[in-house]
């Protein structure tokens, strides 16, 4: 199988010398300046968990659609590569490319926090679970968008409804739909996460990171791996 894709992101990303180091500081400093302050720490990992979110969802989004406007994807399938490589090659490149520029949000976070070593290790796996679900819902926000500023606007609405799904802003209550559905939400374990190490508390983090999120996740990437016409539409602009 080739590595084409994966390949052409890791080195356009670190090539992009200024850009890498920008998509570094810039949630540094934003994370920084909250983690620093007196702000409530439910109040924090919730604004934590959306500028996360959003840094993937908007870096796999945006960049996809310009790659189609521009040809890359339609070259990319003529050479030989399957549609579906593609997706995946992009998603966990671009995922991996987002937790090497949000690793030192992490540490500073939890510096100014005080969060404990057992805290950090399970921020981990949250991170790497959150970014590869926000990098595929950015996938799937570029293949319905006809433009950037569409994409930024469908990538928006849809982070911030399945943050909301997650619990990031309200808990819902037990036995209710919303309820179901924030145990299904890849982005739930991220926000428990955060809420542990803000010093927040949170509930069984655990359960959280190694049920129903990840089958979710897996589920949601077979599903776009599946589907050829997904970035033969993208590949076609």
């Amino acid at each position: 199988m080739t590595v084409v894709v994966w390949r052409t992101e890791w080195l356009t990303a670190l090539r992009r010398r200024r850009l890498f180091l920008l998509n570094t500081l810039i949630p540094l400093a934003f994370v920084a300046t909250i983690a620093f302050s007196p702000a409530p720490a439910v109040h924090s990992a919730a604004v934590f968990t959306v500028l996360f979110t959003l840094f993937g969802t908007f870096g796999s989004s945006i960049p996809l659609i310009r790659d189609g406007e521009s040809g890359l994807l339609r070259r990319y399938i003529l050479t030989g590569v399957h549609p579906a490589v593609l997706l995946f090659q992009h998603i966990f490149a671009t995922a991996a490319i987002d937790l090497i520029q949000l690793t030192p949000s992490i540490f500073v976070l939890a510096i100014a926090r005080g969060s404990s070593a057992a805290q950090l290790a399970m921020v981990a796996p949250a991170m790497v679970l959150g970014m590869i679900a926000a990098n595929t819902l950015g996938t799937i926000t570029a293949a319905v968008a006809k433009s950037v500023a569409e994409g930024a606007l469908f990538s928006a609405v849809a982070a911030l409804v399945l943050l909301h799904l997650s619990g990031a802003f309200r808990t819902p209550a037990p036995g209710t739909w919303q309820a179901v559905l924030e145990a299904w939400s890849p982005f739930r374990p991220l926000h428990e996460s955060l809420l542990a190490a803000t010093g927040a508390g949170g509930p069984d983090l655990e359960t959280a990171l190694l049920t129903l999120p990840i089958a979710a996740t897996l589920a949601v990437l077979l599903l776009v791996a599946a589907s050829g016409r997904h970035a033969a539409g993208l590949g076609g602009r």
